[in-house]
């Protein structure tokens, strides 16, 4: 053991021998397995067991100790990878001399070629052995035998070559009545303790096509049942994510060679041949901690046209959920290799603060440290007044910014409570001193405060009292326009600007912003910064630049331990913000406790009741985004807030029509066929939670949130209203019972131009209308449509995702279309159909925390989601792009067809840390690229991308 550690530790081979000796001995064996895996695991090898003879044993007739020792190799080897030496096979009685030519026992008619055969082809087709594995000594009773568990296999071994034995195992390791032993085909009953001849070895399966021995074909060979799939060249421009150990089917229909490796050692992990264009082998184990997935490389060299074409594929392990963390304090490092990450903040009132973690970072027009809703009742367009505040330090005509390159360490909170910058600032002849500010709204109020604290002195800390200059920079203007000197501002700003003692009053229209500095002076000396660059709306084919006003600067002296404050507010709203404490705030969270605190950032109020903002930074409470949300908040036990929000909604329902967006105090858009029906969904979970008598934050009963008729009156006018016909076009098509929807009145909405109309007969709308149906007792109707979907519906991809009816054909009539979408999901999810077909065929979808809006193949598919609205992004919007909010159904359909474990399925849904921990700190995207690596795009926090991983984590049994 000590030489293959410094073999490992000195050298840069792929693999290293590790002998095993006195194989005959269980106390031997339950004290090297750990020993070989853990340095397996530590230097990434292929730790495997070579065979040698025992040249007395062999003299003596002792094939079976030969035998036992060849299979023990073969089946706990590390990666598959095995070795014997001096011809054991036949059982040689010669040592070999290295560099001599001594003469072996080859030829014997005893021999055990015939088991090396078989040990091989078992090693190469069963995906247990092609990746890292977990082995784990289960013996349990007394007696010289070993029982280890193998990734869903159980090997069995008695030790002693001389005498029969009885062997017993740890049943939660293996818990199966019945199994197959893959070495002999033979079915072995596993209801107590397996009898085995002396120096018998069993490797048990518990499926029973497992045991098809020596079969023609490549596929039936195959020992399980792959979940996983990967197809060439289709899947090229896909992150695969594969939770660990879990089996991977690689197919084309060229044959090819496929290499997994590890990037950071270089080591390779796994490698295979195709047989019959095709591979399977099995996920390597999760490393890292936590907060993000882990990255290989899947290098496949496929042969085509007499020519080798090589590729390269991004395959990610996600954590185990008891691993996954989520982020909310990043280092220095990470702030300068990402200083374009951002946070959100809210007010809770429909106020916001977009800022980066690159301090002084301006990326875009919605970046601001107070975007104010001027409408005091419910949320409307913001007001960007502050957008943000230069920094330098002076001592001694020595100057330096305050920028990325001096913060030492950034956290946020996900509900919007602050953020804070801490820097180690250089200020000359080797010295440094350090600042923290913190940055945090006024609940309920439209004001900011910017807090500066200078923090205990460091060993090299300069000692004496230091400046800060600060600049902060402001506009006027709705957060979807641009700040533009030349069209008037230029004068107007300033004549608008009026100088106080500690501040400045700024109103170039009607209200009046007011900022105070507290612990500093203010110096009135208006300035421009002219073409700010918003990179971010330039790759949208956007006005890619702003200006900036200054109205002056400010300037405070601080000792060590001494603090000053600069606070911004509209109106009469006073500055003051709800305290803080910044340093009692977790550096990361566990997934779930993430995703709660990540969902309040969402809720608002909306006059004495609560609304939902669809998305930061640009989106107000839209109607579908809102009852998709609420699913979470209902399985999060808030069930007070959801039916406050229901009711707000609910009071705007008019012949089975409700609003998708509210604007202010108005109810505008009422052109969505689904969002009326996610309201009634919402209200059947709200009724199920009440029935069950789950508690709400408050810790009282939700029988206690009111009565919840009214919510009942409106769902049956819904349905009652569909049925017949809607003002809007909603009917339903009474041959079929199915529901006839008019263009773009989908999730998939992209209008203007026309991109993905939809009209006719959308899945999830089905999906939809037929939990509507049971859920206010219309089961006979309910039944029809079901029948009505599995004729018109289904085909070899799982179920249509449309049946194109654009002038109101019937359903029979209709056009199925040819496009993959995520939508069938819901079939699967709100309980119409358990089809698995569902499942393969929006895998193609898949990516880490998110699912492609189309398949790949499709010639509207678009990979990249950028350029100008109309021309380039609308197309690609639903048609390639990835979405974070579907993701957490394919997770919750895997598990409500029994296709895996849920911890399998939570795994899955764990690879959401590689959006959770990029781009919005402690929150979810709302779309990314379609083609690899996937970039985030759209909103940088989306309500229901959060709000549905949740929701299917806590119904998957996730802490």
């Amino acid at each position: 053991v000590e030489a293959t550690d410094r073999l490992l530790a000195e050298s840069n081979l792929d693999w290293a021998y590790s002998e095993v000796f006195q194989v005959y001995d269980r106390a031997a064996f339950e004290w090297y397995l750990p020993s070989a895996i853990a340095r397996a695991e530590r230097y990434g090898t292929l730790v495997h067991f070579a065979e040698t003879h025992d040249n007395d044993r062999l003299a003596k007739g002792g094939e079976t100790y030969a035998r036992l020792r060849v299979q023990l190799a073969a089946l706990l080897s590390w990666q598959g990878a095995w070795g014997m030496a001096n011809g054991v096979e036949w059982y040689c009685r010669e040592k070999i001399d290295v560099h001599g030519k001594n003469d072996l026992n080859w030829g014997s008619e005893r021999n055990m070629v015939s088991l090396v055969a078989r040990l091989n082809r078992l090693l190469g087709t069963h995906p247990s052995f092609s990746g890292a594995c977990h082995l784990s000594v289960v013996t349990r009773g007394a007696g010289n035998t070993l029982a280890v568990a193998r990734d869903g296999l159980l090997v069995l071994a008695n030790l002693d070559c001389g005498n029969p034995a009885d062997i017993d195992w740890d049943r939660c390791a293996f818990g199966f009545p019945e199994a197959v032993d893959l070495l002999t085909d033979r079915k072995v009953s596993c209801a107590g303790p397996v009898k085995l001849a002396p120096g018998e070895v069993m490797c048990l399966c518990a499926e029973p096509e497992a045991a098809a021995a020596r079969p023609p074909a490549p596929a039936a060979r195959r020992a399980a049942k792959p979940l996983f799939h990967i197809v060439l060249p289709r899947d090229l421009r896909r992150d695969v994510v594969v939770p660990e150990c879990q089996a991977t089917e690689i197919v084309s229909p060229a044959k090819f060679r496929m290499r997994l490796v590890d990037p950071e050692s270089g080591k390779t992990i796994a490698t295979s041949r195709s047989d019959g264009g095709r591979v399977v082998f099995a996920a390597p184990r999760y490393s890292g901690d936590g907060s993000r997935c882990r990255l290989l490389h899947l290098d496949v060299s496929r042969y085509e046209d007499g020519r080798a074409v090589r590729s390269r594929m991004r395959f990610l392990v996600p954590p185990p959920p008891r691993k996954a963390r989520v982020r909310l304090a990043l280092t220095g490092e990470d702030v300068r290799a990402n200083p374009e990450f951002r946070t959100i903040l809210s007010n809770g009132a429909g106020a916001a603060a977009q800022v980066r973690i690159g301090w002084g970072e301006i990326r875009s027009q919605y970046d601001a440290f107070l975007a104010a809703n001027p409408n005091s009742e419910a949320p409307s367009d913001r007001l960007n007044l502050w957008t943000r505040t230069r920094c330098w330090l002076q001592r001694e005509g020595y100057t330096r910014e305050l920028d990325r390159k001096c913060v030492t360490r950034f956290v946020a909170d996900p509900a919007g409570r602050f953020a804070r910058w801490e820097f180690a600032v250089p200020c000359g002849m080797g010295y440094e001193t350090a600042f923290a500010f913190t940055l945090s709204l006024a609940e309920g109020r439209n004001a900011a405060t910017l807090s500066v604290e200078r923090l205990p002195a460091p060993e090299n800390d300069v000692g004496d009292q230091v400046r800060l200059v600060f600049r902060p920079d402001v506009e006027w203007r709705s957060f979807h326009e641009k700040t533009k000197a030349f069209q008037g501002a230029e004068q107007a700003f300033p004549a608008h600007c009026e100088a106080m003692a500690d501040g400045f009053r700024f109103s170039p229209a009607d209200g009046c912003f007011t900022l105070r500095v507290d612990g500093g002076a203010y110096h009135h000396e208006p300035q421009w910064e002219y073409n700010v660059p918003h990179p971010e709306e330039s790759e949208r084919g956007q006005d890619g630049c702003g200006d900036l006003f200054s109205p002056g600067w400010i300037s405070a002296d601080l000792k060590v331990g001494e603090s000053m404050s600069i606070a911004g507010s509209l109106g009469t709203a006073q500055p003051a913000p709800t305290p803080v404490d910044a340093l009692s705030a977790p550096t990361e969270l566990p997934l779930a406790s993430a995703l709660r605190r990540a969902m309040q950032l969402f809720i608002v109020r909306r006059g004495g009741l609560k609304t939902v903002i669809a998305g930061y930074p640009w989106f107000l409470d839209w109607g579908r985004d809102t009852f998709i949300f609420l699913r979470g908040m209902v399985a999060a036990g808030w069930i007070a807030d959801s039916i406050a929000i229901l009711k707000a909604f609910a009071a705007f329902e008019k012949d089975g029509t409700m609003p998708n967006i509210i604007y202010g105090d108005t109810a505008g858009n009422r052109d969505t066929v689904d969002a009326p029906l996610w309201f009634v969904r919402c209200v059947q979970e709200v009724e199920e939670a009440t029935l069950r008598g789950e508690k709400g934050p408050s810790g009282l009963p939700s029988q206690a949130s009111g009565p919840l008729q009214p919510l009942r009156d409106a769902c049956a006018s819904i349905v009652d209203h569909y049925i017949s016909g809607t003002p809007n076009g909603i009917r339903m098509d009474p041959e079929s019972g199915l529901v006839w929807s008019p263009s773009h009145f989908t999730w998939m909405d992209t209008n203007y131009p026309a991109c993905t109309p939809r009209a006719g007969y959308p899945v999830e709308v089905q999906a939809l209308w037929m939990s509507a149906l049971r859920f206010v007792g219309r089961n006979e109707l309910a039944d029809r449509a079901k029948a009505s979907l599995e004729r018109y519906f289904k085909w070899e991809h799982g179920y249509r995702d449309c049946l194109s009816a654009p002038n109101g054909e019937s359903a029979a009539d209709a056009v199925p279309d040819d496009a993959v979408r995520p939508n069938q999901l819901f079939l699967v999810t709100l309980g119409v159909v358990d089809d698995p077909s569902i499942l393969r065929a929006t895998e193609e979808l898949l990516v880490p925390g998110g699912v492609r809006s189309l398949n790949s193949g499709h010639p509207l598919y678009r990979g990249v989601y950028t350029g100008d609205e109309d021309t380039s992004r609308k197309q690609a919007y639903h048609n390639g792009t990835v979405w974070a909010w579907p993701f957490p159904l394919y997770a919750e359909a895997l598990a409500a067809m029994k296709a895996c474990s849920r911890e399998v399925a939570l795994s899955l849904l764990a690879g959401a840390v590689e959006n959770l921990n990029a781009g919005c700190v402690g929150h979810m995207s709302e779309i990314a690229d379609g083609d690899s690596p996937h970039a985030q795009k759209g909103c940088a926090a989306q309500a229901w991308s959060v709000s549905e991983l949740l929701r299917v984590w806590l119904k998957l049994g996730g802490r």
